[in-house]
């Protein structure tokens, strides 16, 4: 079961504890298994400037506490090639709100082009804010900061602990990072499932629709004729070309593009 669907899991159950009505829900449910939608807009980026692997790089990140000189100062270490260490230093956390910036901004763009509600994509857009105002990428605090955004900042950061360490490691970083970069009635409500075996149980299985099913409300299922199923692929062919240097767009670019072949193609 991936990440994604695990983090989506894990949001709406949050929702449910909380009492999202059932278009909060729906926006909720697809900003959770598209919240990372925009992640292959800085991988090349982020890449190259640690010269490893962005995908280790962004799921480690989860792990560590950056806000926290010395852990920033240890994942930097570990991950980065020597020669890179100058660049990532003068880099600062200049770089690293631009990246992210860049990865929520087209996140929430491609969340739009596939006509998801405005709510999805701002909740994509604000998913690495923090509580406390020490988030990226503009430094939103408290209610400031749309609540399922909220909701998916929590629960995919909580997801990464649980795969690595299993639900105690959830509730612990929760506890740990309450106040700070989460919500903490969010927090409250995720420490409310903690008895519920059944569900923590189940993420750790191999059916993740299974799953994630029967959060989706039944009357707010998207469907998409032929040319939604055109923007869908538009939007997804833009995913894939911003994993390369090579073929990545920017903006305005994206949204001349006649169609997914014309920008597989350039």
């Amino acid at each position: 079961m991936g990440h994604a669907v695990r983090s989506c899991a894990i949001g709406m159950r949050i929702g449910e504890e909380i009492g999202l009505d059932d278009d909060e829900r729906s926006s909720l449910f697809y900003a959770l298994l598209l919240k990372d939608a925009g992640c292959s807009s800085n991988a090349a980026k982020l890449s190259a400037l640690f010269g490893a692997d962005d995908f280790q790089l962004k799921r480690a990140r989860k792990l560590t506490n950056h806000l926290r000189p010395f852990e920033a100062l240890k994942y930097t270490v570990r991950y980065a090639r020597t020669r890179r260490l100058a660049a990532i230093v003068r880099s600062g956390a200049e770089g690293a709100r631009d990246m992210t910036e860049l990865r929520c901004e087209r996140g929430a763009e491609i969340a739009r082009m596939i006509e998801l509600t405005e709510s999805t994509a701002e909740a994509i857009k604000t998913l690495d804010e923090h509580w406390d105002g020490n988030g990226y990428p503009y430094g939103l605090a408290g209610d400031a900061i749309p609540l399922l955004g909220r909701i998916v900042c929590l629960a995919q950061t909580v997801e990464v602990f649980f795969a690595a360490a299993g639900p105690r490691a959830v509730f612990d970083v929760a506890a740990d990072r309450r106040g700070t970069w989460f919500d903490p009635t969010l927090v409250d409500a995720l420490r409310a499932t903690r008895r519920d075996r059944a569900f923590w149980s189940s993420l750790g299985g191999h059916e993740p629709h299974a799953v994630i099913g029967g959060f989706e409300p039944a009357d707010r299922i998207q469907h998409a004729d032929g040319e939604r199923l055109d923007r869908v692929a538009e939007a997804f062919a833009l995913i894939i070309d911003a994993k390369s240097p090579y073929t990545a767009h920017t903006r305005s670019e994206s949204r001349a593009s006649p169609s997914p072949s014309a920008m597989c193609s350039a």
